[in-house]
């Protein structure tokens, strides 16, 4: 699956190829030292070239002890929306969704433009595997995507 790119960033520290996206970091601190009982204060800097590849792999999560909450908890999650299941409850119909998750119904915002601060989907920064896309497995269980 490819991911989805909703916006460029236009900058000389950050590249994009048909494989990768680049982008060059500078952190910036600083060295603290005492000498001859003074406090000496030197900024240090170290750049960083972070690379992402914009090809998104497919992700097996294996599960051991899948018996515990956490396991089977994201592992129904994830096949209720994958399956588009819904419910009826007291208050009406309800549909599997990922609000709550950080990476489908969170926003990032970008910057401020001519009408305000512009906001994206954080699953929309970098390329990244969608949960409905995930194939889990463990010890004698196969549960895959159609």
């Amino acid at each position: 699956m490819e991911a989805r790119q909703t916006f460029l960033v236009e900058s000389p520290d950050v590249t994009y190829s048909k494989d990768f996206i680049e982008a060059k970091y500078t952190y910036s601190t600083v060295h603290v030292c005492k000498e001859n009982g003074v406090t000496k204060v030197r900024p240090c800097s170290t750049r960083f070239t972070f690379r992402t590849g914009r090809q998104v792999p497919r992700l097996g999560l294996m599960l051991v002890g899948w018996g515990g909450n956490n396991g089977t908890t994201v592992t129904a999650a994830v096949l209720a929306n994958r399956l588009g299941l819904s419910w009826m409850t007291k208050t009406g119909r309800k549909k599997a969704n990922y609000y709550g998750s950080l990476l489908q119904a969170s926003t990032v915002c970008l910057g401020t433009g001519p009408t305000g601060d512009v906001y994206v989907p954080f699953r929309d920064l970098l390329p990244m595997v969608h949960p409905n896309d995930i194939v889990f497995d463990a010890p004698a269980l196969h549960l895959h995507p159609r």
